[in-house]
């Protein structure tokens, strides 16, 4: 298996956990209608769980 193709799949168990956990809380259609981004989610945690720094924004003026 190469690199590409190893990350690719942690990457889309990643996101079929998260699937998985909003069925289980009832909300994963709801989020869907709102246009949620699982895969963006999923790349931040794989990239949290590597010990990178995610960045949290905040609203300006605060």
């Amino acid at each position: 298996m190469t690199d590409q193709t190893a990350k690719t799949a942690r990457l889309m168990k990643v996101a079929e956990a998260i699937v998985r956990e909003m069925d289980r809380q009832g909300i994963a259609e709801a989020v869907a209608d709102l246009g949620f981004d699982v895969m963006e989610l999923a790349r931040v945690v794989v990239r949290t769980a590597d010990g990178d720094v995610i960045p949290f924004r905040r609203p300006p003026g605060h």
